[in-house]
């Protein structure tokens, strides 16, 4: 029997409009586009607008996130922050290329990208910025993010002496009830070869969706057979904190991706669905034909390893070749 062709679910709040969606479209790969996660404006005349409408008092002004440089952008509109021509202009620190693009975008100056495109990344570089031996102290910060976002950074920030203005930026829907027809669509796909997540709340998301097409398939008969079998898809994670919740949830982490990009996502996403590490093929393999398997079972054995932001490295054998993968946030 013809095997169908492999599909991935890509579970980011854009959508079929998401880069990477589009990338794996154009790569050949069916794709089924299913927010886990959505994001909703805070109301207007809160405290973001409060914070932006006072931007000049702060040093540094951390942004972790696209939606968070959108939110940001919308109450400076809003209550007029005068930019550059502010008695204190404040430095700009994004996590990753995407969010510092975005913050130029919206006009703002980005004196600082993380490194590794990590929270803890962008904590310790923030910490390198400073003049010697002074740390962070004295140093008041504006992070506006996510009302899901994990605690670390600001603890982080805090324990290096900053004083951190932690905002609600924007607040995480996890498990939207729209995506509810595409997920089942997705997981009744026999050719559904790979799950890919950039946030723990994506995954929290979908482990709530799943609950609610289990809970719905049961009133009808039974939930789909693609149900049963989600602990046993290969996940593609953005970064460590995301492949923490797959694991804790356990689930099957098979990737993360090599740099904080859309390409090398979509590159680590690839590998997965047609199972091959990372560089080619690896030494005295077999030609990748002699090795083909059912999408549902491509690259789950091939690629199984992962390396955390410490260097540490989870290894779970699924009975092939395991292939450390660095990981990065973006």
């Amino acid at each position: 029997m013809k095997e169908p062709v492999p599909s991935v679910l890509v579970t980011r709040p854009a959508g079929p409009d998401d880069p990477l969606a589009l990338r794996l479209l154009a790569a050949g790969v069916r794709v089924h586009a299913v927010p886990t996660v959505v994001t909703v404006d805070v109301p207007p005349g809160g405290e973001l607008d409060r914070a932006a409408a006072a931007l000049d008092a702060y040093d540094w002004v951390v942004v972790t996130s696209v939606a968070g440089v959108t939110a940001l952008a919308g109450a400076v509109a809003r209550v007029g922050w005068p930019g550059a021509g502010a008695p204190r202009t404040p430095r700009f620190a994004a996590v990753g290329p995407a969010t510092a693009r975005a913050l130029r975008a919206a006009g703002f100056e980005v004196a600082l990208e993380a490194s590794d495109g990590s929270g803890s990344g962008l904590a310790r570089d923030l910490l390198r910025a400073a003049p010697l031996g002074t740390g962070l102290f004295g140093r008041r910060l504006l992070l506006p993010r996510a009302s899901a976002a994990s605690p670390e950074l600001p603890a982080l920030l805090r324990g290096a002496g900053a004083e951190v203005r932690d905002v609600v930026a924007y607040r995480t829907v996890e498990g939207p009830e729209a995506s509810h027809p595409a997920l089942v669509a997705a997981l009744d796909d026999p050719g559904l070869a790979a799950i890919v997540v950039a946030s723990g709340s994506a995954v929290r998301g979908l482990l709530r969706l799943a609950g609610t097409v289990r809970e719905r398939g049961a009133q009808v008969g039974g939930p789909p057979a693609a149900m049963r079998e989600l602990s046993a898809i290969p996940f593609v994670s953005i970064g460590p904190s995301t492949s923490a919740e797959v694991r804790r949830s356990g689930l099957h982490l098979a990737a993360e991706s090599v740099a904080p990009t859309v390409e090398a996502l979509a590159e680590a996403t690839l590998r997965v669905v047609r199972g091959a590490p990372p560089g080619g093929e690896p030494p005295g393999s077999a030609p990748r034909a002699a090795r083909r398997r059912s999408p549902r079972a491509g690259g789950v054995a091939a690629v199984d390893a992962a390396a955390d932001g410490d260097g540490s490295a989870d290894a779970r054998d699924a009975g092939g070749t395991l292939v450390p993968i660095t990981e990065v946030q973006a």
